[in-house]
C-alpha cells in the first residue's frame, strides 16, 4: 500500500504545480506586440464615438508608402498590457486596409505630447497596446493634432 500513497502524494504534487503554473502564467505581464495581417495599403483615421464599433466618417487617410510604413513600425512596436483599457472613451478610430481586401478596425487613446498612448484592436477592447511618449508625438503630428 505505501507504493500506491506514493504515487498519489506524487499526482497530486503535479497536478497542484500544474495548476500554479497556469495561475502565475495568467498573472504575467502580457508583452505582445501588435500584428498587421499583410501589406498595408491604407490607414484611415475618425474620430471615435466610443467602443462598440468604427466611425467610418474618416477625416484623413493615408496611401504614401513613407506615412504607411512609419504608423506600421509604430504599431508593430507597441507593447500589449494587462490593464482595462475600456475606463476611457478612445480619441480615434482608425481602419487598416490591406492589399488583400481585409481589414482591420484600431480603437487610439492619444496622449498628450510626451505621453504614452494606447491602440486596441475594435471587439478586444480590453486588450491594449501602449505606444512610448517618442511615438505618441509623431501619431500627433501625422493626425495634425496640436
Amino acid at each position: 500500500m505505501i507504493g500506491i500513497e506514493v504515487i498519489r502524494k506524487a499526482f497530486l504534487f503535479l497536478l497542484l504545480s500544474f495548476c500554479t503554473l497556469t495561475l502565475i502564467g495568467c498573472q504575467a505581464q502580457h508583452n505582445e506586440e501588435m500584428t498587421l495581417l499583410d501589406h498595408v495599403s491604407s490607414i484611415s483615421i475618425s474620430e471615435s464615438e466610443g467602443y462598440g464599433g468604427l466611425n467610418e466618417n474618416f477625416f484623413i487617410s493615408f496611401r504614401e508608402a513613407e506615412t504607411i510604413t512609419a504608423l506600421e513600425s509604430i504599431l508593430q512596436h507597441a507593447k500589449g498590457t494587462n490593464a482595462d483599457m475600456t475606463k476611457e472613451k478612445p480619441d480615434y478610430d482608425i481602419m487598416i486596409r490591406y492589399e488583400n481586401g481585409e481589414t482591420h478596425g484600431l480603437h487610439l487613446m492619444l496622449g498628450d505630447e510626451g505621453e504614452e498612448s494606447v491602440f486596441m484592436y475594435v471587439g478586444h477592447e480590453k486588450d491594449g497596446y501602449v505606444v512610448p511618449p517618442k511615438d505618441t508625438n509623431a501619431l500627433r503630428g501625422m493626425i495634425a493634432v496640436p
